[in-house]
């Protein structure tokens, strides 16, 4: 088939880029052609339509130029690479010259209109080995470029929460790595298969010392870690293919570790809503949508990264909480530093599109107002106490010469001089050579302006006019019924229907300098322009500093504000592994309550002496989970340098935040919810230590009622005795209470309820000591609107339960039997609530006590004539002891003497009850 020189050009440009939605320059617009016209059509909802190019007819679908970043953005979001081909010769005879000028994918953007102004854009790159795992982590539209590595025994919690915490928009991966070998906070991330040679170590550290133009890494803390060296060049090596201006921004390498602050895994994150509310999946409803009180945009990317990073050095911690207490005692320093951080935009970005020499004439000048605003900001903090807030000062520098250079080159936005007039991006007097071009034109424009009443006056043609047009350029318009009085030096260049149209010699001759003046006028800017980007360009470095400058100060301001704002208090911290918060409160859910009145409450730990850990009982929707999670956040927000929502607090510094809190499936791995929920704790096991804070939330629910209690136990006595962390476990196993006689450091709290002679509860929302023996689980399904019929039928199951009703010819077992109470009508009526032989459905059964008696009552019913000391499967020696006695003597006060309490099972004592409580009922029968 034959093939046109235009869809040859274009067929050899795609075929280079065959993963990316080729758009190609044709004039005014950027064409789609073949598959990527109609994914293009598909994705942005555009006209596809059809060309013929020779015999061949082609799938078509455009764009307009002006609208590019409105439709790539949309293609990136759905997860498209988008390569942009652009004209790069001279229009005129023959097809244009075309090349491909950038590649932008999801990690590789840096126009502002296509990204999240208050959170970072991260690309990252995992490389791995038997030895090391390494991450570096780019954000091109603000030049941030780091790495850090992981031990195999770190791997995956560390890596995972690194992810978690960053967000990344972009994954690079070698070759052959599969999408599920690592796990990403969101589904919609990008994984990029890159070439094995990306990620070479010693290509890629040579790939970054020429980068950098530097003979070795060691000043970049990293040379020691050749995965992390790896990740690192393999982004240098994928910027080089996609766009090599964003290159220039990256100017520094910084080497961190994930310990040097407090460690906050992935799961924390999503339990506590740092970033990002469960149920909003925005920061609505999230600690940050509490905090983000910030003016600029990089003010909030910074508090962003504050809130992942909490910090573990009390020297640095002291130094933001003193800076913090200055700006929350003094309002009107706070006013009027906001008044001047208000005038500022994204100093980072902006000056990113500088350094690529992308930046239009509005954000240059942008940047030149923002840097204007500096000394002013300047002035105010060199006036503070703190040290901190005097060392941003001394980082604020408003950059003179960058002001001075684009006041003197470039035209200010709405001016109205010569350069506003002909659309100029340079101002008068920059530029000689420009000067006189635009003078050149201004008399041409002034003769043109003299020519219509000389030549009226001349030729006796009072209707005569002087025109233009884009076809024909400049001419004389005579009237036909004036054509008699045209002179002989006019030459006709076009036909009207009433009018014809002149040239003259002399007009020619100012028309084409008008047009040649104009072309190399605009070829003259663009290359003024582009060198004023460059000279700005070399100020990138200060212009940074200043921007994180002006970030940090931000994020200060909107910590104080918050603090004055809603009540907060300067906490006290130390080196010790106290925990004693007076009057706390959760810093989301006060914020939610609409009017209503939070209750605070206080936590007293100490894991040196005193109490170590926590166990909290108490029935459902109390808000044993608000006040676990508020302990948490409490102590979170201390450690990023921020007042907390208390009265007092006295903090000993946190290494780690565990929490195991809430249940989920995780359908896609095939794990339960217990499955999850063991994982988590194993892994809050394995890697907490003595300065961890743990927070658990029902621990064993997923499974049988004594499996669940049994792990649970098991797992506080371990905290207690082996880690010796700070620890909040709540729990509904009421039986664990009894642990505070055998563990020394352990206490057990309630949270508070009022029950009226009705049986009607209030939740008091207070943590107080002692414990509660009822979940008043049944109360609970009335609040949350269960039918009538089934909440009656509850209370029937409940008061059977409790005062220990049995079916006649009931065999041996615990209370708790499912078949020991009467079955209703209604569940006769619907035999789907029940299992097969009347059991119930294993998830009916799940958790649950009767489960776990069903199975006791079926070896009670085997084992009948053994004696009750083997009937039951005891875990005491106290228990089979006194199952033996119970068979010799009856159930009095005599027997109940002889129980060591200290040496006897809740379980087995449960048990024991229940045989006691049978052997009395049978007796009363007998009488």
């Amino acid at each position: 088939m034959k093939v046109t020189p235009a869809r040859r050009q274009y067929l050899q440009i795609k075929s280079q880029y065959p993963d990316a939605i080729l758009l190609y320059q044709v004039g005014d617009f950027y064409e789609t052609f073949d598959e990527d016209a109609r994914i293009a059509a598909r994705e942005l909802q555009i006209v596809l339509t059809a060309r013929n190019y020779g015999e061949e007819r082609v799938p078509l679908a455009g764009i307009p130029m002006h609208a590019l970043e409105n439709y790539v953005g949309k293609l990136i979001q759905r997860g498209y690479k988008v390569a942009i081909c652009d004209q790069v010769g001279e229009v005129g005879h023959g097809v244009v010259d075309r090349a491909v000028t950038r590649i932008l994918t999801a990690g590789t953007l840096s126009e502002p209109n296509l990204l999240p102004a208050r959170q970072n854009n991260y690309l990252v790159a995992i490389a791995s080995s038997r030895q090391q795992t390494g991450l570096a982590v780019v954000d091109v539209s603000t030049g941030e470029f780091s790495v850090t590595w992981f031990a195999p025994a770190e791997l995956p919690a560390a890596l995972e929460a690194e992810l978690q915490r960053l967000a990344p928009s972009e994954c690079l991966v070698a070759e052959g790595t599969s999408r599920d070998a690592y796990r990403f906070p969101s589904q919609t991330v990008t994984i990029t298969p890159c070439p094995p040679h990306f990620f070479d170590v010693e290509a890629a550290r040579a790939r970054l010392c020429r980068h950098f133009g530097v003979q070795s890494l060691d000043a970049y803390g990293c040379a020691g870690a050749p995965q992390a060296i790896a990740a690192a060049g393999a982004i240098i090596a994928y910027l080089e293919k996609m766009n090599t201006a964003l290159l220039s921004l990256l100017t520094g390498l910084h080497s961190y570790q994930t310990t040097s602050y407090m460690v906050l895994d992935a799961h924390t994150q999503r339990n506590l809503d740092i970033l990002q509310g469960s149920r909003s999946g925005t920061t609505q409803g999230s600690l940050l949508g509490v905090l983000d009180r910030t003016l600029t945009p990089m003010g909030a990317r910074y508090l962003r990264r504050m809130l992942t990073q909490p910090l573990l050095d009390l020297t640095l911690l002291n130094a933001r909480l003193e800076s913090v207490e200055e700006l929350y005692e003094s309002p009107a320093l706070r006013s009027r530093i906001a008044a001047c951080l208000q005038g500022l935009g994204d100093l980072e970005r902006c000056a990113g599109r500088v350094r690529q020499g992308t930046a239009t004439l509005r954000e240059v000048q942008g940047l030149r107002n923002y840097l204007e605003v500096i000394p002013r900001l300047r002035e105010l903090l060199q006036g503070c106490q703190s040290p901190l807030l005097q060392e941003i000062a001394s980082e604020l520098d408003d950059c003179p010469q960058v002001r001075d250079l684009i006041a003197r080159a470039l035209v200010s936005e709405g001016q109205t001089d010569d350069g506003a007039e002909h659309g100029r991006l340079i101002r008068a007097g920059f530029h000689p050579e420009l000067d006189a071009l635009i003078a050149s034109i201004r008399d041409s424009r002034l003769w043109m302006a003299r020519l219509e009443p000389q030549e009226r006056e001349r030729t006796g043609i009072k209707s005569l006019k002087v025109g233009y047009n884009k076809v024909f350029g400049y001419y004389i318009e005579v009237s036909k019924a004036n054509r008699h009085l045209v002179p002989p030096d006019y030459e006709r260049r076009q036909t009207l229907t009433n009018a014809e149209r002149y040239i003259t010699p002399e007009l020619k001759e100012h028309e084409a300098r008008i047009l040649n003046a104009e072309e190399r006028i605009e070829e003259l800017e663009r290359s003024i322009y582009a060198d004023v980007l460059r000279q700005l360009g070399l100020s990138y470095g200060q212009i940074m500093t200043t921007a994180s400058a002006v970030a940090r100060i931000d994020a200060l301001l909107s910590l104080a504000e918050v603090a004055a704002h809603y009540g907060y208090v300067r906490p006290v911290l130390e080196q010790g592994h106290v925990l004693d918060i007076v009057g706390g409160r959760h810093p989301v859910v006060e914020r939610s309550l609409d009017g209503d009145v939070f209750i605070p409450n206080d936590t007293h730990l100490d894991g040196d002496e005193g109490e170590r850990i926590l166990l909290l009982t108490g029935p459902n929707m109390a808000g044993k989970s608000t006040y676990l999670r508020q302990v948490a956040l409490i102590t979170l927000l201390a450690q990023i340098g921020s007042f907390v929502p208390a009265r007092s607090a006295r903090i000993g510094l946190v290494d780690r935040i565990f929490t195991r809190v809430g249940a989920e499936d995780d359908i896609a791995s095939g794990k339960s919810t217990f499955m999850l929920e063991m994982e988590e704790t194993a892994a809050i096991l394995h890697h907490a230590t003595r300065h961890s804070l743990i927070v658990l939330d029902e621990i064993g629910r997923g499974t049988s009622t004594y499996d669940g209690l049994a792990i649970a136990r098991a797992v506080v006595e371990h905290l207690h005795s082996v880690i010796g962390a700070r620890t909040l476990f709540a729990t509904h196993y009421h039986e664990l209470a009894a642990m505070a006689n055998e563990l020394p450091h352990l206490r057990v709290y309630t949270m508070a309820i009022s029950e009226s002679e009705e049986g009607e509860i209030v939740f008091l929302h207070r943590v107080t000591p002692g414990c509660i023996g009822r979940s008043y689980g049944v109360h609970v399904a009335r609040l949350a609107g269960m039918p009538p019929s089934i909440i009656r039928r509850a209370q029937e199951v409940l008061k059977a339960l409790e005062v220990g009703q049995h079916a006649p010819g009931q065999v041996a077992g615990v209370a708790l039997v499912t078949g020991a109470l009467p079955i209703s009508a209604a569940a006769k009526a619907e035999p789907s609530l029940s299992g097969a032989n009347g059991h119930r459905s294993d998830s009916e059964s799940e958790g649950q006590t009767g489960a776990v008696a069903e199975r006791r009552t079926t070896a009670a019913a085997s084992t009948q004539g053994q004696g009750l000391a083997l009937t039951y499967a005891w875990q005491s020696e106290e228990g089979r002891r006194l199952a033996s006695l119970l068979e010799q003597q009856e159930a009095d006060d005599a027997l109940l003497d002889q129980i060591d309490i200290c040496a006897i099972t809740p379980l087995d004592a449960l048990n024991l009850l229940f045989l006691m409580q049978r052997q009395r009922h049978r007796q009363r029968k007998a009488l």
